[in-house]
């Protein structure tokens, strides 16, 4: 999943799309102060950016962001563990409890029906 560092956004244009918002988060490692220093904005200026352009705060848009790839890995996949990993989430336990605030579920509810997990009755 890894994206060539973009080069940063020139100051005064910060309307990027979505799509662009996804590369700028990946390359900054879905670090707030790295997407802002990226986009040549102050953290205060990215909230902004953001309460206008995507309707939610930087915070929440990169929980799920983050939430919506992990389930991707998920179902090609990864373990939670793995996923964690690949998207910068300090623990596992942090990044489920991210991942349930958004889809309402734990990630296992995703992970493809092949996947043999330890508790399971066959």
């Amino acid at each position: 999943m890894t994206t060539a560092s973009p080069s940063p956004i020139k100051a005064g244009s910060p309307c990027l799309t979505t799509e662009e918002w996804e590369r700028v988060a990946q390359a900054a490692e879905f670090n707030l102060a790295k997407i802002a220093s990226l986009s040549v904005l102050s953290q205060r200026q990215l909230q902004r950016v953001f309460k206008n352009e995507l309707r939610c705060t930087p915070t929440r848009w990169l929980r799920e962001l983050r939430c919506r790839l992990a389930k991707q890995l998920i179902l090609q996949g990864y373990s939670s563990k793995a996923a964690a990993a690949e998207l910068k989430y300090a623990t596992n336990a942090h990044f489920c409890r991210e991942f349930k605030k958004v889809f309402g579920v734990s990630p296992q509810c995703f992970a493809p029906s092949g996947v043999r997990f330890p508790w399971t009755i066959e």
